[in-house]
């Protein structure tokens, strides 16, 4: 949402209270309650922001960058793709997971 809707939906908000329009939601039963909220309280919900596009990006920058390491035979930090592949593939103990997770 732009600062200019926010600065529309805050005004909005405003002339409503000046003028007393009916705001109050409608007498409902509580197990209703929340859906009632979301089809009237739409102007003051925000919506959630999302980080898939950035996950997605940085796993394909991820991929990419193994890509050219594979290709060209790189070794970065004396690793190659070998020893990456290796360590994707290893089964790992859940025992020392555990243990080193505790050690953190």
């Amino acid at each position: 949402m732009t600062e200019s809707e926010k600065r529309r939906r805050d005004l909005l908000r405003q002339t409503r209270k000046l003028y007393d329009e009916n705001t109050s939601l409608p007498a409902v039963h509580p197990r209703y309650g929340n859906l009632i909220h979301e089809l009237y309280d739409k102007e003051e919900q925000e919506e959630p922001h999302s980080s898939f596009f950035f996950r997605a990006a940085l796993g394909i920058l991820c991929f990419v960058c193994y890509i050219c390491i594979d290709t060209n035979k790189i070794e970065v930090a004396e690793v190659g793709s070998e020893q990456i592949v290796n360590q994707i593939e290893k089964q790992m103990n859940v025992e020392a997971l555990e243990e080193v997770w505790k050690q953190l």
